[in-house]
């Protein structure tokens, strides 16, 4: 009896959905950033922001659509997943030591009147080498390979092959990220390798022991910085502030902070709040204009509520909760481990980031420096968001089953 090969369609509500928050984003960009755009733009233009945006939307929805349409095989291909691993480790290490400084920090490549954050690169390389990665090893066991001459060694092999290596070579990449310093992409690309690893099948014994080992590796590397680093919270002295100014805004009066440090944090709350039910109206917020400063990036929902009040921001969650569910469809339909990582790993980095933006804005965890996908100004972030949405389109036009598919790969 002949197969009948399942028809393969586009995800048309994913896609609408796609066009929905990029829209509803552009509109929340235009009528936030107009102050900032004429201060600091030096052109005295308040569309600035937008226009700049734009293109990079535009881009960024030509790359989705374009992949949506590619076979999930392409992505499987050695070449690619290790060629994107390769790649997000050059980009680490270069960003390190050629990277654009500023405040301290090397997170971009300047080219022309552009910056480029290789991070949002990194991210998503990371996530296609991690499950084709895994697929490969899927295959190699299915075809008798990777058999250790006992039990006890097999066990250490399933621990080696499925977590301490592949983690281990994220983390490697991912370090180079937390050294530039960068700590939100490292604790962002820490949280997407751990999701993608508990949905790839591996087992308990395998998580314990390559934990085990990952730790100690990790300790003493920590250990090893620190010591051969004695200046090492200089590093960070932005992290150790947004703690304290946590801290201080959260009712601790022994926080070692000045009322200008702790400004951004309250005035965008205080925004936030102003907003009461139905907000002050569109573009009508008083906090863009640089009391909280560059509202166009971190604290966007903050103003985004003061215009258009509680029922506005519970909006935009509902957006962003429908969005997600869809994504858990494309994940629980998936047809193999690599489709099935891959949409994890996507899904995982556009939604913790914007749990992430607004935590940070509703004053839940400290500052983090995460912007609201599809919503904050920043061309990498928006090109390579949408690259991700792209990749879950992908997976759900080519390799999902139209009946919900129940089955985790467990190997060990």
């Amino acid at each position: 009896m002949t197969k009948i090969k399942r028809e393969k369609k586009s995800n048309i509500p994913l896609i609408l959905m796609m066009f929905v928050i990029v829209v509803f984003g552009l509109s929340i960009l235009y009528s936030v950033s107009g102050p900032s755009g004429y201060a600091l733009s030096g052109v005295n233009d308040s569309e600035y922001y937008l226009k700049r945006q734009l293109v990079f939307t535009v881009f960024g929805l030509g790359l989705a659509l374009i992949i949506n349409f590619m076979p999930i095989s392409f992505f499987k291909n050695p070449t690619i997943w290790g060629g994107a691993y390769i790649l997000s480790l050059a980009l680490a290490i270069a960003v390190k030591l050629f990277g654009a400084d500023h405040n301290g920090a090397r997170r971009w490549i300047e080219i022309g009147t552009y910056q480029i954050q290789p991070s949002e690169i990194c991210k998503v390389a990371l996530i296609i080498f991690l499950a084709g990665y895994r697929e490969f090893i899927v295959k190699l066991r299915a075809a008798g390979k990777l058999r250790a001459p006992t039990r006890k060694r097999q066990v250490w092999n399933h621990a080696f092959f499925d977590f301490i290596f592949p983690v281990g070579a994220c983390l490697l990449v991912d370090l180079f990220i937390l050294m530039e310093p960068h700590f939100s992409c490292f604790l962002i690309i820490g949280f997407v390798v751990a999701m993608c690893t508990v949905n790839s099948g591996a087992g308990l014994r395998t998580w314990i022991l390559g934990g085990l080992v990952i730790g100690l590796a990790g300790i003493i590397a920590a250990a090893a910085y620190i010591a051969l680093n004695p200046s090492y919270r200089d590093n960070f002295a932005h992290v150790y502030q947004r703690l304290n100014i946590f801290a201080a805004t959260s009712g601790d009066e022994d926080a070692e902070v000045t009322e200008d440090e702790t400004r951004q944090v309250t005035n965008a709350h205080n925004a936030l709040g102003s907003g009461g039910m139905w907000g002050r109206g569109i573009g009508s917020s008083r906090a863009k204009y640089n009391y909280v400063s560059e509202a166009q990036n971190d604290y966007i929902f903050s103003i985004y509520v003061e215009e258009m009040g509680f029922m506005g921001g519970l909006i935009l969650i509902l957006i962003y909760a429908i969005m997600f569910i869809m994504f858990v469809m494309v994940i629980v339909r998936a047809n193999s481990v690599f489709a099935r990582m891959l949409a994890t790993g996507c899904s995982s980095l556009i939604m913790i980031q914007v749990v992430l933006n607004i935590a940070v804005e509703l004053q839940v965890v400290p500052s983090t420096g995460v912007t609201l996908p599809f919503v904050s100004y920043g061309g990498s972030a928006q090109v390579f968001l949408l690259v991700a949405y792209g990749l879950i389109l992908c997976v759900s036009r080519d390799a999902t089953d139209p009946k919900i598919n129940k089955k985790v790969t467990n190997i060990t």
